[in-house]
């Protein structure tokens, strides 16, 4: 199919597919458009036809593997929100474990300062704060998404230098970034509910590939 006449929509979905394929080896950055051409099947510069700079295909390529990854952690439709805080963790640990590097380069093009790469992290991260807060049943205050943000920053920390060089088993990571959550949002007037036990979450979704 590669002959075949594509709409602009199709074709920019193609290459961003492309980059998405190409993410548990290559972090974004290191992305090069004449690889991402070659296996389109279309000259390097038909590919600056759909996006205008590399900085645009590569933040619609993070966009993308942003979405990817809030719909992977997320608990699925239907499911009620409390309570699956360590199936959340559980995935998203399995996402980092397969996209490490991509991941790692993510968050530090944030921490950098490029505007494009901070704009998709700060927005991926604000979308899996809420999603926690809905797992400990929080309400979304300033005073409590402050805390929940600080933890998630603590939690990713934790997840990356664990998938370098684990010190704990999984079920122990689990239980002490789930643990941590609870006694950083406990409060006298709200009755402590206490961490749930590690059991083994189920089974995640592999990380789509």
């Amino acid at each position: 199919m590669t002959g075949a006449r594509r709409t602009a929509g199709d074709r920019r979905a193609q290459l961003v597919e492309i980059g998405l394929q190409l993410l548990p080896t290559t972090p974004v950055q290191d992305l090069t458009v004449d690889e991402v051409a070659r296996r389109a099947g279309i000259s390097r510069s038909l590919l600056f036809h759909y996006f205008a700079t590399k900085s645009d295909y590569y933040t619609a390529v993070l966009e993308a593997a942003a979405a990817l990854l809030r719909d992977h952690v997320a608990p699925r439709p239907g499911t009620p929100p409390t309570g699956t805080l360590p199936a959340m963790l559980d995935r998203f640990l399995s996402w980092v474990e397969t996209y490490r590097d991509s991941y790692v380069a993510f968050v530090r093009g944030a921490h950098a300062g490029d505007p494009e790469i901070a704009a998709v992290y700060e927005g991926t991260r604000e979308q899996l704060v809420e999603v926690a807060l809905a797992a400990v049943a929080l309400e979304d205050t300033p005073h409590d998404r402050q805390l929940v943000r600080s933890w998630f920053a603590f939690a990713e920390s934790l997840v990356l230098q664990w998938t370098q060089q684990p010190t704990m088993t999984r079920a122990e990571l689990l239980a002490l970034v789930t643990d941590v959550l609870t006694r950083l949002t406990a409060r006298p007037d709200r009755a402590r509910q206490p961490a749930p036990p590690p059991p083994a979450p189920p089974p995640a979704d592999p990380p789509p590939c």
